[in-house]
């Protein structure tokens, strides 16, 4: 008897640990993303590994940079954005010429760089038509050689594409800074205009990033307090599943993912046993529920 009991205890304490542990994880995980505002799920997309990888890269908004390198699209989204700050703020002559001063500033870094490695980018969409038409022979990727020749060129497209969208991305969020930054304080109170990004997609990474931080924040805190804890248990081991995913295991050039998987498989016992209603606030919501709606009982 005292042996049962004592087993039980341990059972529940560490199911209770387990649930903090895990929900003090994602509470960290998303405080951390939120405070320093430069969380990117990109990262994870963009190095997806196995058969889901074409779905995960699917995500990323501009991969392979053809949005940010396009130069005409480029300039009329640049000129659009500062036709909207001058409206949303209702800028006066002086504040307009300020603005069109920043884009054109902005125009001519932008457009030196692509000058200066205009060699180089025209060889780097020569090399991804060579990537797709790789990526469509199934020797390609059956074959341990041929696969590595085309890992290869994957590596070399990534780096030089780096380098330059580094810079860009600076002029874009450089562009946007400036022309908020025209605003007077009366002006500012309407709100901060972002500078929009053209050919996103309704589920991209940029959406994905500003929902991430929260979830991650909303999870820990209802698992810290054991509140709902079978249907945030199980969003958890979801997410982590896309985790896991990125990485299939097996697949070539895979990094493992063991961590997530623990804690995913963590989340599910979590979910099965229903861990709330031990020292947590889904045994008062139990309970009261009980009060307020007993079960009915049949008349004999």
């Amino acid at each position: 008897m005292n042996s049962s009991y004592r087993l039980g205890t341990l059972a529940v304490l560490s199911i209770v640990a387990l649930r903090l542990m895990i929900g003090w994880h994602f509470f960290r995980e998303g405080a951390d993303k939120l405070v320093s505002g430069k969380f990117s799920s990109a990262g994870f997309m963009v190095i997806a590994k196995g058969p889901l990888t074409p779905l995960f890269h699917w995500f990323v908004w501009d991969l392979d940079g053809r949005v940010r390198l396009d130069r005409e699209g480029t300039l009329e989204a640049w000129n659009q954005y500062r036709e909207q700050v001058v409206a949303h703020f209702g800028f006066d002559a002086k504040q307009a010429a300020k603005a069109k001063d920043a884009q054109k500033l902005r125009e001519e870094q932008f457009t030196s760089l692509l000058d200066e490695n205009a060699e180089d980018i025209a060889k780097y969409f020569r090399g991804l038509e060579r990537r797709d038409k790789y990526r469509g022979e199934a020797s390609r990727t059956e074959v341990a050689s041929l696969r590595d020749q085309l890992a290869t060129i994957e590596m070399e497209l990534t780096r030089d594409l780096k380098g330059w969208l580094t810079k860009i991305d600076a002029m874009w969020q450089g562009l946007e800074d400036d022309l908020n930054g025209l605003a007077t304080p009366e002006q500012v109170a309407r709100g901060h205009l972002a500078l929009g990004k053209p050919g996103r997609k309704l589920m991209d990474t940029i959406f994905i990033d500003q929902i991430i931080p929260t979830f991650d924040l909303l999870v820990g805190i209802l698992l810290i307090l054991g509140l709902f804890t079978r249907i945030t248990s199980l969003a958890a081991a979801g997410f982590l599943a896309m985790i896991v995913a990125t990485q299939w295991p097996g697949a070539p050039g895979a990094v493992p993912a063991h961590y997530q998987a623990i804690e995913m498989f963590g989340c599910l016992v979590l979910a099965a046993v229903g861990a709330g209603r031990f020292a947590g606030l889904d045994f008062l919501v139990g309970c009261l529920l009980r009060k307020c709606c007993p079960p009915k009982t049949e008349k004999k």
